[in-house]
């Protein structure tokens, strides 16, 4: 969306408060089952394999990172996600597993012979381990990942398949404003509910507008109403 120029009254700083993946800002939602069946499998460490598929902005990353932060995976956790890896090489698969192993984006690697075996190597020796719980993630079902290695596929789909959905709009509301109560500045709920109503429900998305909106109050000294959200999203 293009936005309308206003005269800046001061500059802000280009300083991002880091924002903490874990349940204090995790909302579920419509998603409560889903949530509570992951959090129940890390800190049983039962001998079971979870797939968990949803789209972007469905806060499939910050659930999973919010479940390596439970205390009961404190030390006894292999977590990794493959967008930030996948560029490194598959020897990052080949470790020893841990009561816990969560792979996050598993579907990015599809396509490199490579990394399709690494995977497959991984989930081999979790198998044969009898040992702790592995949870794996996608953006997509298993079945519309194109591995490859078919017998990947195979292995997606012999565990509990489990997927999130984006939030509803007042489950949205409330995400947002616990991201603003992390970033110390107030997002009325009227605003909140007004974002949501007019952008979308991808949380990802709403959370990049939202560092804009900080950015414009400050420089311009101005609280965030309905009225200049408006005007600087130039939303009719």
């Amino acid at each position: 969306m293009e936005k309308q120029k206003l005269e800046p009254y001061q500059v802000a700083l280009d300083l991002k408060i880091s924002e903490k993946s874990d349940f204090n800002s995790f909302v579920a939602g419509n998603n409560a089952g889903t949530v509570q069946l992951l959090k129940n499998a890390i800190i049983k460490k039962e001998h079971e394999f979870y797939y968990l598929f949803g789209p972007h902005g469905s806060g499939k990353s910050h659930l999973l990172n919010a479940l390596f932060q439970l205390p009961e995976a404190n030390g006894k956790c292999f977590f990794i996600d493959m967008n930030l890896v996948k560029t490194i090489g598959p020897f990052v698969l080949d470790v020893n597993l841990p009561e816990i192993t969560i792979i996050d984006n598993v579907d990015v690697i599809a396509g490199d012979e490579n990394f399709e075996l690494a995977l497959f190597g991984l989930f081999n020796r979790w198998y044969d381990s009898r040992n702790g719980v592995l949870i794996m993630s996608g953006s997509c079902s298993f079945d519309y990942i194109p591995f490859l290695k078919k017998d990947l596929t195979t292995r997606l789909s012999s565990g509990v398949i489990c997927s999130l959905d984006f939030l509803d709009e007042q489950s949205c509301v409330e995400a947002l404003q616990k991201r603003t109560v992390e970033k110390a500045f107030n997002l009325p709920a009227s605003t909140a509910s007004f974002l949501v109503h007019h952008c979308n429900r991808d949380i990802r998305s709403l959370v990049k507008i939202l560092d804009e909106l900080d950015k414009l109050q400050i420089e311009h000294y101005h609280k965030l109403t309905i009225p200049f959200v408006k005007k600087v999203l130039s939303i009719q």
